[in-house]
């Protein structure tokens, strides 16, 4: 009996060790595994949502194209490939050099002109027009005449189909009063668009003053202004006729000099996946073009600047525009090499943790639909996914929907896209029973629990190993005092 009260006090002082709490233990078992955690996670200094920008392809700024950064061309200064649908930088060269934009600037002048009239006013030309036109410039065929009267949508045709320098001198008054007044209001249009490295120095783009801008900018530019459906009209037309005025008896008949969008003066640039552009070309700027694309559900945004063009010395032909060349070189190499898809998908669930204290794993999933350019014969096998966890580890108990970890997809050298990650269901605390009871200053963290479990386990064990013993023992005791009481009793019987 003696035996049996010790295993009994032996029982109660386990169950007494295994409720008590263990901070020291506890603390030192979240610290391993968060160690643990960090030591096969990639961990970041930068934060959620700007990796894939500073290190990625993502968006317009990212700085890592998913096509690298070497030149692909041979004369142009910068070059710049955006798909606007999943915003990707697919090629870049040179991307934040400021450059003279040249022509490019008619974008602008376009686009604040639609932004502050109405297509169908009538515009009549100041006295002396003409003056205000740099010489030798591009002008209207025939050239615009004091008092001739427009509507401001045949001039804009005449400024983005035939770079018209002075249909830019007749909408910039029309507009502003003043090519100056016009002048500032387009420079505060881009820095709208947050354009911080483009000033124009004049309306038209000519090098009769210094502007400045870049390859990425004028994408930023491009982009803005084509959300204006009148600009991505006209920016695409290539055939446009101007009805007789009241001093030109003859129509206009207009022909756009971007040859990727039409064949009626040059035909070997033309292009079918070629929606839109203006090329340009000046002493100061080179031969540059921009244009939009659209293939295999990508809408592409190009820039080349600063290309080479090349004449024959005696004839004074064209022997290589260089603008035209290179970008159909540029968008070819696009177009059959990289297409969209789908990467992360709404629920789709894409890691899973251990929980420490936790009954179970958790799983994360992602609450977004994430498509992004890649390579044509990439597969989802070619990415690596980056995880980090919230907080560097995890600790029961976790409820369904509790943010857990983000994720970064990598191709190569560039981070396409980073997404938040969920919990997918609850995961309790082992031992758990649902309901919790908090005491002052208790944060909920449970990670010391699971230790304390398996001390109490340990424990058990050997307390029971003990008493098996120590019933054996007593248990052989009682035979042998059973034998010598029967030796006894048959020797005074023998007496």
């Amino acid at each position: 009996m003696r035996n049996l009260r010790y295993i009994s006090l032996l029982l109660c002082l386990c169950l007494l060790v295994q409720s008590v709490p263990v901070p020291a233990f506890a603390a030192e078992t979240s610290e391993t595994t968060a160690a643990s955690e960090a030591a096969t996670q990639e961990t970041t200094q930068i934060p959620f949502g700007r990796v894939c920008i500073d290190n990625g392809c993502r968006t317009i700024n990212g700085l890592r194209p998913l096509a690298g950064s070497d030149r692909r061309l041979d004369t142009s200064q910068a070059a710049f490939i955006y798909e606007s649908n999943t915003e990707t930088v697919i090629y870049s060269y040179n991307p934040d050099a400021k450059m003279c934009p040249g022509t490019l600037t008619k974008m602008v002048t376009a686009l604040v002109t639609i932004e502050n009239s109405n297509l169908d006013d009538i515009v009549t030309c100041a006295d002396g027009i003409q003056s205000r036109v740099p010489g030798s410039s591009q002008r209207m065929t025939p050239q615009l005449k004091s008092g001739e009267q427009l509507t401001v949508e045949d001039l804009l045709h005449g400024l983005l189909l035939e770079s018209a320098n002075d249909a830019a001198v007749a909408l910039a008054e029309h507009v502003a009063g003043t090519t100056d007044a016009f002048l500032s209001m387009m420079n505060n249009r881009v820095k709208q668009m947050g354009c911080t490295s483009t000033e124009f120095g004049n309306i038209s783009g000519l090098d009769t003053a210094t502007s400045y801008s870049t390859a990425r900018e004028l994408a930023k530019i491009v982009i803005e202004a084509t959300k204006n459906e009148t600009f991505a009209r006209i920016f695409g037309t290539a055939l446009y006729d101007i009805e007789p005025t009241n001093m030109v008896d003859k129509k206009r008949e207009l022909k756009t000099i971007n040859y990727m969008i039409d064949n009626h003066i040059i035909q070997q640039f033309m292009n079918n996946r070629v929606t839109g552009g203006l090329p340009s070309n000046t002493e100061n700027s080179g031969a540059s073009l921009v244009c939009t694309v659209e293939y295999n559900n990508m809408r592409l945004i190009c820039v080349t600047l600063g290309a080479t063009r090349m004449t024959n010395s005696e004839t004074g032909s064209v022997v290589s525009y260089g603008n035209f060349e290179e970008m159909t070189e540029i968008v070819n190499y696009v177009c059959n090499n990289f297409k969209t898809n789908r990467i992360i998908y709404d629920g789709m669930s894409v890691n899973q943790w251990p929980v420490s204290g936790g009954e179970c794993e958790v799983v994360g999933q992602a609450y977004v639909d994430v498509d992004t350019v890649v390579p044509a014969g990439v597969q989802m096998k070619n990415y690596v996914m980056n995880y980090n966890v919230v907080g560097g580890g995890m600790t029961a108990p976790i409820q369904k929907g509790d943010k857990i970890a983000t994720v970064e997809f990598w191709y190569q050298n560039s981070c396409v896209t980073e997404a938040e990650l969920y919990a997918v269901s609850d995961v309790r605390a082992v031992g758990d029973t649902g309901v919790s009871v908090r005491g002052n200053g208790d944060t909920g963290d449970s990670g010391g629990s699971g230790a304390l479990s398996v001390i109490g386990t340990v424990c058990v064990v050997i307390l029971g190993l003990v008493g098996v013993y120590l019933a054996f023992n007593s248990f052989m005791r009682s035979r042998r005092r059973a034998r010598t009481r029967r030796r006894r009793a048959e020797r005074r019987r023998s007496r």
